[in-house]
């Protein structure tokens, strides 16, 4: 079976650090498979080409306009030679150079969406041109239950619509020596409560939540703790700095930027926490959970997916910072609650979002597509021996 993925230049993003994880495993399970960037030259076109996927496109020059039809055209040269079975476009660019390259042809298309559709508020025009592709397509996947129920209500076509979560590899366990390396290397102290939190300073992102929520119940963190804030700044840094130091808190605060050492720093924390206003599914939030953290995080998009209230962590409402700090207080203030959740946040990564399993779903899609196209999206995803428990509160406190 051959496959091409059309997706946005590799850079360092959500659903680009998905793409090379997943498509070599999917050419390692003897699937042809291919990947045409919109822009060549992104960071992780030789990770892919190290795992054998061969990377195709062309260099991006000129205005917007003509880069665009250079890129349809040369689109549609490598579908007409490599004849792929499956075009599997992912996010809204990608989505709609693809379709215009594939017009006329017949592979079997799917769409990926790895958002919430917050962006078509900015852009009407793409929204109803989206809707009008959904038409076109044989299967629409989302990243997260309410990504998926979006693309229900848009398409109207729930037999279309599945769900493929993102997968990574847990990780094994951090001794104490490497821990306290970890903390080292930034100057946290050895026995300092450590709160993680990975985001580009975005002012969806929430980190203003998090400041504000920190500071309200600050009297309740006694003891010695900090915030590493690990991101690139877009633009709010200085805002938040000050916002830092009104608070009386700017002291705790490490602002790390981008980092190629964050998983060491995830595994020298205590705590995670993501405060997004708006989320697909965070790799972050459960990389943090399969480090053994629990985790808080707002009641918003894939967070309800990967999050089991109360058993692997706390869920909290959108924009509500004393609801965030009191969840990050009751934390720091009950060790054993912590190991408990730590330890069944890591187990449900485990069950649910193993990069295996991952993998698995996508090869049922495709398959199930070529092999049985009248059989609703949702059942060829998840075949009876990838249904997974999920974990249960029970199994936290018992």
């Amino acid at each position: 079976m051959r496959v091409l993925v059309v997706a946005p230049r590799m850079e360092i993003g959500g659903a680009e650090m998905h793409l090379s994880r997943v498509l070599p495993r999917l050419k390692r399970a003897d699937l042809d498979v291919s990947l045409f960037t919109i822009a060549r030259g992104g960071p992780l076109d030789a990770v892919l080409a190290r795992g054998g996927v061969p990377v195709l496109g062309i260099e991006e020059r000129g205005g917007r306009a003509l880069a665009s039809l250079r890129t349809v055209l040369a689109l549609r040269g490598e579908i007409a030679r490599l004849k792929p079975d499956i075009l599997h476009y992912f996010l809204p660019e990608p989505y709609l150079i693809g379709s215009a390259a594939a017009a006329g042809r017949n592979p079997i298309k799917i769409m990926s969406r790895r958002s919430l559709s917050v962006y078509q508020g900015n852009h009407p025009m793409l929204a109803k041109l989206e809707r009008l592709l959904h038409r076109t397509v044989a299967a629409l996947i989302g990243n997260s239950s309410a990504v998926a129920a979006q693309l229900i209500t848009e398409s109207g076509a729930p037999e279309k619509v599945g769900i493929i979560h993102n997968g990574i590899e847990p990780p094994p366990p951090v001794d104490t020596a490497a821990r306290a390396a970890h903390r080292r290397a930034v100057g946290i102290p050895a026995d300092a409560f450590v709160i993680a939190t990975i985001a580009n300073l975005i002012p969806y992102k929430g980190h203003s939540d998090l400041l504000a929520g920190l500071g309200a119940v600050r009297a309740r963190l006694t003891g010695s703790w900090r915030l590493m804030l690990i991101g690139r700044d877009e633009g709010i840094g200085a805002r938040l700095k000050r916002q830092a130091g009104e608070l009386g808190i700017a002291g705790n605060i490490l602002w790390l930027g981008e980092r190629a050492d964050a998983q060491d720093l995830i595994a020298a924390a205590d705590i995670g926490v993501l405060p997004s206003h708006q989320e697909g599914f965070s790799n972050s939030l459960i990389e943090k959970m399969a480090y053994g953290l629990p985790v808080v995080a707002t009641r918003i998009g894939g967070n309800i997916d990967a999050v089991a209230d109360g058993a692997t962590g706390r869920l909290v409402p959108v924009a509500d910072p004393a609801a965030l700090g009191e969840a990050i207080a009751a934390l720091y203030e009950d060790a054993g609650l912590r190991a408990r959740m730590g330890a069944a946040a890591r187990l449900r990564v485990e069950r649910l979002f193993s990069l295996e399993a991952c993998v698995r779903r996508y090869l049922n899609l495709y398959r199930g597509l070529v092999q049985h196209k009248e059989t609703p999206v949702a059942q060829l995803i998840d075949t009876p021996e990838m249904i997974l428990a999920a974990v249960t509160p029970a199994e936290v406190v018992g």
